[in-house]
């Protein structure tokens, strides 16, 4: 049986991200097939630029490649955090943000990263959602996209958007059920010791629960 590709997934890292938007979803990645010859997926790191960027905890981590220098990819990831109120503003950010979701086949948000797509207009007039306790402020930032405010995640195909921090984790699982099967997404669970949401409705963190 000929293997099925490596999807390479880009994670965006910037001053100000919330670590387990990025590495929660990552972490999943990884379980798919950890120190096995056989992989499903590949993960690095993107920025405006290569190099240090220090996450709104106050670990530093590393863009290995600027957006422009990369590999290609098949999956970004957009984690959110306090560094995004200002990445709303940055223009010269959310060129790149944009130009890099366009040559993607998907583009998966945590939390407030949906406010940063939501700023470059690729969420207008499809659903998304993001972290309750920003909501306020995150709709503002995408006054034409249509916002679930209850729900875990949303896939709507091409792009994926899910609600605060942990739930980064269920969405990636998620992903990894559409594209490698339920299996595949439960074992890397399992091998996580992670209790999974599968249920992209089931959100106990909505005002409206």
């Amino acid at each position: 049986m000929t293997q099925a590709p490596v999807m390479k997934v880009a994670v965006v890292v910037f001053d100000g991200f919330t670590a387990l938007d990025a590495y929660g979803p990552v972490e999943a990645f990884w379980a798919c097939s950890p120190g096995q010859p056989v992989k499903c997926f590949e993960c690095f790191t993107v920025g405006t630029s290569a190099g240090a960027a220090m996450s709104g905890e106050g670990i530093a981590t590393v863009a290995q490649y600027a957006f422009t220098d990369a590999p290609a990819w098949d999956i970004l990831l957009v984690p959110g955090g306090l560094g995004t109120r200002k990445l709303v503003d940055d223009q010269v950010f959310l060129n790149q943000l944009a130009a890099a979701s366009e040559r993607s086949k998907i583009t998966a948000t945590v939390c407030t990263g949906a406010a940063l797509l939501a700023r470059t207009g690729l969420l207008d007039g499809r659903r998304a959602t993001s972290n309750k306790l920003a909501w306020d402020w995150v709709i503002q930032q995408g006054p034409k996209v249509l916002w679930q405010r209850h729900a875990r995640w949303v896939d709507d195909q091409s792009i994926i958007t899910s609600s605060g921090v942990s739930s980064g984790i269920d969405m990636a699982l998620g992903l990894i059920e559409r594209l490698c099967g339920k299996h595949t997404a439960t074992e890397a669970a399992r091998k996580m010791e992670y209790v999974w949401n599968q249920d992209p409705d089931d959100d106990p963190f909505s005002p409206a629960v």
